[in-house]
């Protein structure tokens, strides 16, 4: 996304990139996972420190959909925030809809994981936008 442009063609852009990325991790999500048992939420494969094999993919997953959908807030004073929450909204209605697949299960964990990783992708983009903010600033102040 070109930097400063707000025009309806680049946030239609970018709300079509989030919207593509969600339906990415449906697709995603209701696929079967070698080694997981039917419904069994897994066969024990874990990685260290408890961290289940699917965790990175939720954690790097959800905060790449907040991200996406900061960027499709444009500036609106509560964009990150509603990023964030739909986001998390999203995981959450992936994870009903694995409920009723035969081969995936509802897990809380995963909604929880959904939840850092989107808040985690939403801290991302403020702090991006915080800098962007702070670069204008600078830049308006040396033209004085």
């Amino acid at each position: 996304m070109t930097r400063g442009r707000t025009d309806g063609r680049t946030l239609r852009g970018a709300r079509t990139r989030a919207a593509a990325f969600a339906f990415l991790l449906l697709i995603a999500s209701v696929v079967p996972v070698p080694g997981r048992g039917s419904g069994t939420g897994g066969a024990g494969i874990d990685l260290p420190l408890g961290i289940g094999l699917t965790d990175p993919f939720h954690l790097v997953g959800y905060a790449v959909l907040a991200a996406l959908l900061a960027g499709a807030t444009q500036r609106r004073r509560f964009g990150i925030l509603l990023a964030v929450l739909v986001a998390v909204a999203v995981g959450f209605g992936i994870e009903l809809v694995q409920s009723t697949v035969p081969w995936r299960s509802f897990a809380w964990r995963d909604v929880g994981i959904n939840a850092i990783g989107a808040t985690i992708g939403g801290a991302v983009s403020l702090a991006r936008r915080v800098r962007e903010i702070s670069r204008q600033a600078d830049t308006s102040q040396r033209r004085r």
